[in-house]
């Protein structure tokens, strides 16, 4: 028990432990992605086909470069997810990244930028799963989703109301 103890952040209160249990968990988020990508096309698991309005290829364009190369397509029988093994590659590597900023910030939420940075984190994972499901479509919405949702959520509304408890002014 004390190994554990020693091992654990000294912060007051529960913010850090959620912040390094959450980190823990997103490491082995992070693995799963370079070994399979069945959890990762769960949470992707908007469907697309490729789109037939883009004009043709030119010497100035070509329609493989566009960002809107493939459209949402839920009902089409003939859609796919946009999971490939690289998406699913640079997914675990931004979670891991994540992971270790987080992981860091539970043993350090004293320091002002530290908290900042952590809350960062949040913002941008919230903004991401965010334009993923709403602007991107790359997403619907069930349980798979329903955590990343609400663990980034709860961080946005906690840690503003806890800051003063946790930074230390100079």
């Amino acid at each position: 028990m004390d190994f554990i103890k020693s091992v654990l952040p000294d912060g007051k209160g529960v913010l850090p432990y959620y912040m390094l249990v959450l980190s823990v968990i997103s490491i082995g988020n992070c693995l799963q992605t370079y070994s399979t990508l069945h959890f990762s096309r769960r949470l992707y698991n908007g469907r697309f086909v490729p789109n037939t309005k883009l004009p043709a290829a030119s010497t100035t364009y070509n329609p493989e470069d566009s960002t809107d190369k493939l459209v949402s397509a839920q009902n089409d029988p003939k859609a796919m997810d946009q999971m490939t093994p690289l998406a699913g590659r640079l997914f675990g590597t931004w979670t891991l990244i994540t992971s270790i900023v987080r992981c860091y910030a539970a043993y350090n939420l004293h320091l002002g930028p530290m908290y900042n940075i952590a809350y960062w984190t949040y913002i941008v994972a919230f903004g991401h799963f965010f334009s993923e499901k709403f602007i991107f479509k790359s997403m619907t919405f069930g349980l798979p989703q329903v955590f990343p949702f609400t663990l980034a959520t709860c961080a946005l509304i906690w840690m503003p109301l806890v800051r003063d408890h946790y930074v230390e002014v100079n």
